[in-house]
């Protein structure tokens, strides 16, 4: 499968600064369907940062696009389950900006650490849920892979699913239920798709990712000082 990210160039420019932010619920809770971001001939890149959040191997995909008429599979248009837009993802693209301890995989993280706290939230989320799914079908099937990074954990949380050879409709991953423990306390998240006895790289899309930040109670904020120092040692890890 020739990578939909190598098809066209990705246009960068200034319209990443003046991108309007997903909001909060009032539980501090919120929806990334990325519908708000442009996209240039059907591909864009993610704002940095994306609502606290620093995107690397990711592309947002508008399907329907008239520019990948013919060149994405009608039983793949599907992959934007809240229209226009989704996240495409991969290995595909070099990014030597990631940690070397984190996995190659597409990832998510954290983008300012000492920012969040200053606005009032720990410098961690909760992951909640999201939809994902492989993009065509290779005839051995497909892994998909998540891990989730914390500083509270030396090994990282972790979830598979396995897609069979065939066109699929997005999977709505609840990880709580699925995985049968919380996704708590979060600096990033890494998702891989896989295929073949060698674990080749292919593509998947997400879509609304659904996550919960944390504001600072105010005993914290009035002077706490265990929790500012934890706070502390966090941002100079990140």
């Amino acid at each position: 499968m020739k990578h939909l990210v190598s098809i066209f160039l990705v246009v960068q420019g200034s319209f990443c600064s003046v991108v309007r932010k997903p909001e909060f619920t009032s539980n501090n809770q919120t929806v990334l369907n990325f519908d708000d971001v442009p996209t240039v001939k059907g591909l864009g890149n993610v704002p940095s940062p994306y609502f606290h959040l620093s995107f690397s191997r990711y592309n947002v995909l508008t399907p329907r696009d008239p520019a990948f008429k013919g060149k994405i599979p009608e039983d793949d248009l599907n992959c934007a389950v809240s229209p226009p837009n989704a996240l495409i993802g991969s290995r595909y693209q070099s990014d030597s900006l990631i940690r070397s301890k984190v996995p190659d995989g597409a990832y998510f993280e954290i983008a300012n650490a000492s920012s969040l706290t200053k606005n009032g939230l720990y410098p961690y989320f909760t992951l909640l849920s999201f939809n994902v799914k492989p993009l065509a079908a290779p005839s051995s099937g497909t892994w998909i892979t998540v891990n989730g990074y914390s500083h509270v954990r030396q090994d990282p949380l972790t979830w598979s699913v396995y897609f069979e050879s065939d066109y699929h409709e997005p999977l709505l991953v609840e990880i709580e239920q699925f995985s049968r423990q919380e996704w708590d306390k979060l600096y990033g998240v890494e998702i891989l798709a896989d295929y073949g006895e060698d674990k080749l790289d292919w593509e998947f899309c997400l879509d609304d990712l659904q996550l919960q930040f944390f504001k600072v109670s105010e005993k914290a904020i009035l002077g706490r000082r265990p929790w500012y120092q934890q706070v502390l040692r966090w941002v100079q890890r990140a």
